[in-house]
């Protein structure tokens, strides 16, 4: 046989070997076999088709407008972004096309996770029954997957695109392997490394895929096991690549690594979330917490007992989907204080996988065993069905609240043009997944603020930000009210109400004129705290001239310091680098040096203990030199964003 290179020509010897049953010669049949779970899947998560946008989506939402010609469409592309990702294809290319083709109509880009879903169902469908050489196993395996509910959150959050679409690469290369494996012939060993390398464009997991093909190697196929060595190599060389340029750093505490023991514990959470039972007392009010704890034991019992029993018969492929469990959250096991339901969309294939097994071999035995095996599939189909569907209503309920958001900001801003919008009434859930993403510029509108009352009412989350960034402070907002330029709505039945003349009237009781301790400089609402030097706003920020100052009110404690953020064009560095003198009421505190050009710059500054208690304070900022940039014959300094001062 051509192509085979120096492998033998014959399919190894499988040791689970499952007698398939003849293909019927009705096509109805075939079509019900192969639809079936993408059908159920369909059935199950719909309402994650009418599903809005929400958290990340629109950060990739943004990327469209920084697009202008080739070298912005690579740094689109391949910056780093949202925690140090690098993904073209799952997150860039796809907001970009779909954003571009239909805007803000969510539906296309729901219907395309639907539809890549389908797919993998279908793909792992032909992966097992070709590891198992079993049509029913292969059936079970994607019906067992369609029904689990661990894919609520990926059905139902279209960021979430990045996890489907790299289970396609995974599932269609491991399928490319098996029949290299089978036929020995060189074609399904290149579409095999196509598919390998192009799914790096989706999700770092990708990287585990030689893993992956090592242990279907050892299971079922061990004269190939050398093909994989070159893939890891290939791993190798991109896990290095990837830290170099997107350092872990630069990803938050939330995504730093924990390598020891607790990666055991994180691995035993997804365990008990992707059997069912235990994530539905986190879903449902009132389900007590034994519930989980029963059925995770319940179901994993005879599980193990499963395995163990094959593997004492040396049928080795049973540890399959258990590899395909571990290895594909082996990346995210490190973060123990980043675990999230949508991580579970690739390893329940292994466990829906294993569980088919399972179910294969019990229908082959007394009625006692298919009566306890229809048993405990009942238990794992009802956790996954309730939690699926209570998950995937709650996140599509979540994102229409933030489309009432958007488009109600919209609505107000037509209006009551050039007013300040504050919004009343958001609950932490609604804030986090769209307020604090920034959703408003994207339709044209600025000035959306939340309330003072936000600090308190909020639940706090130092990993995604803070929220007295998005907040006015009293005196700024009550300057604006008692002038008419601000306005203030909150959500009902569906829409923004206004409620600012009885917002207004319970402000004056609760707060007082005290000055902001923190000022957005790009922002019109801080205007007043501004000295007269600063230029006219520019899109959401100021420049400065040489010097400028800016009002705060005064430190409360000796561990709050002076925050200052800006941008820094390339011109002013371009032949030595930029002095930059900070003080406080007269008296220079530090000089800094910024030798970074077309980069954002943040400071940091210890203030002197005298200033403790003073109601207000004046910052100066001062550059050595300033530029021009013609026709434009202003001489610019430095652009600034937040000055504050905070611990």
């Amino acid at each position: 046989m051509p192509g085979t290179g120096g492998q033998p020509k014959q399919a190894p010897e499988n040791p689970w070997q499952y007698t398939p049953s003849p293909r019927g010669r009705s096509v109805l049949p075939r079509v019900f076999y192969w639809l079936t779970p993408p059908l159920l899947c369909l059935a199950l998560y719909w309402p994650g088709l009418r599903a809005w946008f929400q958290q990340d989506d629109f950060a990739w939402l943004g990327l469209g407008a920084s697009v202008h010609d080739l070298p912005a469409l690579l740094r689109a592309l391949f910056q780093p972004m949202a925690q140090g990702t690098i993904r073209p294809l799952s997150e860039r290319a796809f907001f970009l096309v779909f954003h571009g083709l239909f805007g803000f109509w969510a539906t296309p880009f729901r219907t395309a996770v639907f539809l890549t879903q389908a797919a993998n169902l279908i793909l792992l469908g032909l992966l097992v029954r070709r590891v198992t050489h079993s049509r029913l196993a292969g059936f079970l395996a994607p019906t067992l997957w369609a029904l689990n509910g661990g894919l609520a959150m990926v059905m139902s959050w279209t960021s979430a695109y990045n996890q489907v679409l790299c289970g396609s690469f995974l599932l269609l290369a491991l399928y490319c392997f098996v029949r290299y494996t089978e036929a020995g012939q060189r074609r399904f060993l290149i579409a095999q490394w196509v598919v390998f390398l192009l799914g790096f464009g989706a999700l770092e997991t990708n990287a585990v895929y030689p893993a992956l093909a090592a242990a279907y190697a050892l299971c079922c196929a061990r004269p190939y096991l050398r093909k994989t060595a070159p893939m890891f190599l290939v791993s190798a060389a991109y896990t290095l690549l990837h830290f170099w340029v997107a350092p872990v750093q630069s990803a938050g505490p939330a995504y730093v690594g924990h390598f020891g023991a607790s990666m055991l514990a994180t691995l035993w959470t997804y365990w008990q979330w992707a059997l069912g039972p235990a994530r539905l007392p986190l879903l449902i009010i009132g389900w007590p917490g034994w519930v989980g704890i029963a059925g995770t034991l319940l179901l994993t019992a005879p599980l193990a007992f499963f395995v163990i029993w094959k593997v004492r018969q040396r049928q080795w492929p049973v540890l399959l989907p258990l590899a395909w469990f571990v290895l594909v959250l082996l990346p995210v096991l490190p973060l123990r204080d980043h675990v999230s339901s949508h991580c579970l969309t690739l390893p329940t294939a292994g466990l829906a996988w294993l569980a088919a097994l399972a179910l294969e071999c019990a229908f082959r035995e007394r009625w006692r065993v298919k009566g306890l095996a229809l048993a405990l599939a009942a238990v794992y189909l009802a956790a996954g069905i309730l939690g699926g569907r209570t998950e995937t209503r709650l996140l599509v309920a979540r994102s229409h609240a933030v489309r009432t958001l958007v488009w109600g900001a919209l609505r107000v801003r037509e209006r009551h043009p050039g007013k300040a919008i504050v919004l009343a009434g958001i609950d932490s859930d609604v804030f986090w997944a769209g307020v604090s993403c920034r959703p408003f510029p994207l339709v044209g509108v600025s000035d959306v603020y939340m309330g003072p009352e936000a600090v308190s009412q909020i639940q706090p989350h130092p990993e995604w930000g803070r929220v007295s960034d998005f907040v006015l402070p009293p005196s700024i907002l009550l300057d604006l009210l008692a002038k008419q330029r601000a306005v203030v709505y909150t959500p009902d039945a569906g829409r923004l109400r206004a409620v600012t003349l009885s917002y207004f009237g319970d402000a004056l009781r609760r707060w007082n004129r005290e000055e902001p301790r923190r000022v957005e400089v790009g922002e019109p609402a801080f205007a007043r705290q501004l000295g007269p030097s600063w230029y006219n706003l520019e899109s959401g920020a100021r420049w400065m001239p040489r010097r400028a100052t800016v009002r705060l009110g005064g430190p409360r404690a000796a561990t709050e310091q002076l925050h200052v953020s800006g941008y820094c064009p390339a011109a002013q560095v371009a032949g030595r680098p930029l002095r930059v003198s900070v003080g406080v009421d007269g008296a220079l505190l530090e000089v800094f040096q910024l030798s970074k050009g077309d980069a954002a710059f943040h400071l940091v500054l210890n203030l002197p203990l005298e200033l403790i208690g003073k109601q207000r304070v004046e910052v100066f900022l001062e550059v050595d030199r300033t530029f021009t940039n013609p026709p434009d014959r202003r001489e610019l300094g430095l652009s600034f964003g937040t000055l504050e001062i905070r611990e």
